[in-house]
């Protein structure tokens, strides 16, 4: 496994080394949100390698990129037609380290802003690089003690699409863009973990964090994505977020049975 930053992005690619897998695109993060609107997007920045680790910092002013995402006002971004209002300003440093056959990912995020950020969260995306061998009904979750696919579950909240979002039992989250373009689920999930299982090549890739407020995933353009949870941060007030990114052998059953 070898990562490989995409300079002038927050993105990295997993070489996986497993050819029936593909390689994955680490997306961290693609947006800091936060309960009520958008705090930044699509950064822009440079990774540098420390010991084996990946790190970028992003300063405020780099936090909203070029995309389908733009901020039409001070006050306003606006994504596939829905205004979502802006939040306070952010800065932070994103930590990539591969450990084997996992990748583990922190972000330590400061509000730079002079307002609280109300349920601050990082939406990072997991993107299938050889999608051919994904789909709903080889991607699980553990809902009600089961472990479920995504196909089972369906996708018929928010707008006609291919996305949906999966709310952690206990969380709540009131972005207007989750909750009318990506939907969430009647279902809830047990745990913060959602699980790809190729059949085919005996292997699962899964990604996890120890606390989330949902995970979403989009069939249309593979991927399995998490919005990690930072809580409330007071304007100065800096918080930390951590998540990984693991391939295991063996089926989603056995693998997904310890995280519950």
């Amino acid at each position: 496994m070898e990562l490989r930053p995409k300079d002038h992005s927050s993105r990295v690619e997993i070489a996986t080394g497993i050819p029936n897998v593909g390689d994955l695109l680490l997306w961290i993060p693609e947006a800091i949100c936060s309960d009520t609107g958008i705090c930044a997007v699509y950064p822009v920045g440079t990774w540098e390698t420390h010991e084996g680790r990946l790190e970028q910092r992003i300063v405020a002013a780099q936090s909203v990129g070029p995309g389908n995402c733009p901020k039409v006002d001070d006050h306003t971004f606006e994504c596939s037609g829905i205004r979502i209002p802006a939040d306070s300003p952010v800065e932070w440093r994103t930590i990539i380290e591969r450990k084997g056959d996992a990748v583990d990912f922190a972000l330590v995020l400061t509000n730079v802003g002079g307002s609280r950020i109300r349920k601050a969260g990082a939406a990072v995306c997991l993107r299938f690089l050889n999608p051919s061998w994904w789909s709903d009904r080889r991607t699980f979750v553990l809902a009600n003690g089961r472990l479920l696919s995504l196909s089972t579950l369906g996708r018929s909240a928010g707008r006609p699409n291919p996305f949906q979002a999966y709310l952690v039992e206990g969380e709540s989250y009131q972005n207007i863009f989750y909750r009318e373009f990506w939907g969430f689920n009647p279902q809830g999930l047990d745990t913060p973990v959602m699980v790809s299982e190729n059949a085919p090549a005996g292997r699962c890739v899964g990604i996890e964090s120890e606390r989330a407020y949902f995970l979403h995933s989009n069939k249309g353009n593979p991927c399995t994505d998490i919005m990690l949870a930072f809580g409330d941060i007071e304007p100065g007030v800096t918080a930390e977020a951590r998540g990984r990114v693991w391939i295991e052998e063996g089926h989603a059953r056995e693998l997904i049975a310890g995280k519950g």
